[in-house]
């Protein structure tokens, strides 16, 4: 059960991994041959944005194998945040080095979506600039919503295709549901949503030189191809940044440093696995947490972390909970967050995870009778805190 993946940060409100282009390619490598189907999920402002205003294409997003930052603002942001994302990682930058891939391991493609005829001409230029590269399939379904679609169509081309890489460009958010609601039945090991990037491909849209795009200004270059569909965009992602970027900073900043030690501890009861965090919430927890989370899954529990006795909180500590929250769902499992105090509630709201993650709360709160007690605590001594109630959660995914 345990990733070989780093573990990700959590970035207003998303766990996004810390990756260059070339290492997220090696990360989507590795997927190709661990079975299963992995959801690749490139994040740009405005895909942001749409995930915050929707709650299930956040719970979507949040649950992705990879998310990539593509969006120098979101870079930005995770640098004042304390925890930095190395690079800005694109999906039209990641499919070059897919089709480079697939020349050197044989690893077949299929591009979806796109209007109609670019999904073609986009095979063709990289048959031709990437010579081996395997193309298995491509298919431009006619533009509707995604309740009208021809699933069905979709599903038995991509099937009889049988790819290991699939390549949706349907847009966000229609793209990144469509591959949730099919992932069980797919068959294929890696989806990645990538929007426009056929069209860029090809060259109907043009890219800005890479200086530009290092500056983190090519959407001005977008802009002035096409300002009267992407200048409303732009207002829109600029005045949303804008209006929660300065509540995250608060939060992060309001935090005094932790410097003492820091400790995991758990306790069992047969149906829930309690975590108990003490000190500071940061990537030092990620192994003892990667553990419990085995754990949690082999024996089929679900996980309540404790977080009352946390004196400090990061980005990557929250990175590390929504990765074993990612492993928990896969498995039909849940993880709940328990002893929120005031403080807590404020960064989690801040920090836009707040949808993210039930509250456990014990059975005895609901009146019904106290079942049994957890087994003694590992690690250290907890106190108080070693009468272990079940758990009445649900699961959010």
């Amino acid at each position: 059960m345990k990733s070989n993946l780093l573990q990700p940060v959590a970035i207003m409100g998303l766990p996004f991994n810390a990756v260059t282009a070339d290492e997220a390619v090696e990360d989507m490598e590795r997927l190709l041959v661990s079975g299963g189907t992995h959801h690749i999920c490139p994040v740009n402002v405005d895909v942001w944005l749409n995930s915050l205003a929707d709650p299930h294409l956040h719970r979507i997003m949040a649950a992705c194998t990879l998310v990539l930052a593509d969006g120098m603002p979101l870079v930005w942001a995770s640098k004042l945040l304390g925890c930095p994302l190395p690079a800005r990682v694109t999906g039209v930058d990641l499919v070059p080095r897919l089709a480079t891939l697939s020349v050197r391991k044989g690893y077949g493609i299929f591009l979806l979506g796109g209007r109609t005829g670019v999904a073609d001409r986009a095979s063709e230029m990289l048959k031709r600039k990437f010579p081996g590269v395997n193309i298995v399939g491509t298919y431009s379904p006619a533009e509707t919503s995604l309740i009208r679609m021809d699933h069905a169509e979709i599903l038995n081309r991509v099937h009889a295709a049988r790819p290991d890489i699939l390549l949706v460009a349907f847009g966000n958010p229609k793209q990144e549901k469509w591959i949730w609601m099919h992932r069980k039945r797919l068959g294929v090991p890696l989806a990645m949503g990538v929007g426009g990037s056929f069209d860029i491909l090809v060259g109907d849209t043009r890219r800005a030189p890479r200086w530009i795009q290092q500056c983190g200004m090519e959407w001005a270059m977008r802009f002035l191809q096409e300002p009267a569909r992407l200048g409303p965009r732009y207002l829109r992602d600029f005045i949303g940044l804008a209006q929660r970027l300065p509540l995250a900073l608060l939060a992060a900043w309001s935090q005094k440093p932790f410097l003492g030690p820091s400790r995991v501890a758990t306790a069992s009861t047969p149906q829930v696995l309690h975590v108990y965090i003490h000190g500071r919430l940061g990537a030092n927890i990620g192994e003892p947490l990667q553990e419990a989370t085995t754990a949690s899954i082999v024996n089929g529990q679900v996980m309540v972390v404790h977080l009352h006795t946390v004196s400090q909180a990061t980005a990557a500590g929250f990175g590390v909970l929504l990765d074993a929250r990612r492993q928990l769902l896969e498995a039909g499992l849940s993880l709940s967050l328990a002893g929120l105090d005031l403080k807590m509630r404020f960064l989690l709201y801040a920090w836009r995870l707040q949808p993210l993650f039930d509250e456990w709360q014990p059975a005895i709160s609901r009146g019904r009778p106290f079942v049994e007690e957890a087994e003694a605590p590992l690690s250290i001594d907890l106190g108080a805190d070693q009468n272990a109630l079940t758990a009445q959660t649900r699961v959010r995914g």
